[in-house]
């Protein structure tokens, strides 16, 4: 990460307090991402039905993190909360996998 003991790698800045804490939401987010992913990924390369349902609580568990990470970046990131708000979609269709809560790999 660019940042690393409140510290900016590249400029040697020191954060700290909100601004610290908005980078670190960041970076758990990004972490829960790439968790999703990893189990996502293990779920489908797997056919042994009883690891693929724990695998899938486990992913799903790392879903609820991601929503409240980023429910607290919305929450003291102005900025980044009126980006949320704009939809960019607006007008557009979902995808009728989308608008039943599909997941790839759907265990």
């Amino acid at each position: 990460m660019a940042y690393e003991n409140g510290e900016n790698k590249v400029s040697g800045y020191k954060t700290e307090g909100l601004e610290q804490f908005l980078i670190w939401v960041r970076e758990d987010i990004a972490g829960e991402i790439g968790a999703i992913d990893n189990y996502q990924y293990h779920i489908d390369s797997i056919d042994i039905p009883e690891i693929k349902e724990i695998l899938s609580h486990i992913r799903d568990d790392e879903k609820e993190h991601l929503a409240e990470l980023t429910n607290l970046l919305r929450r003291f990131d102005a900025t980044q909360n009126l980006k949320f708000e704009n939809d960019h979609f607006a007008g557009g269709t979902k995808s009728e996998e989308a608008a039943g809560g599909f997941t790839v790999g759907n265990a």
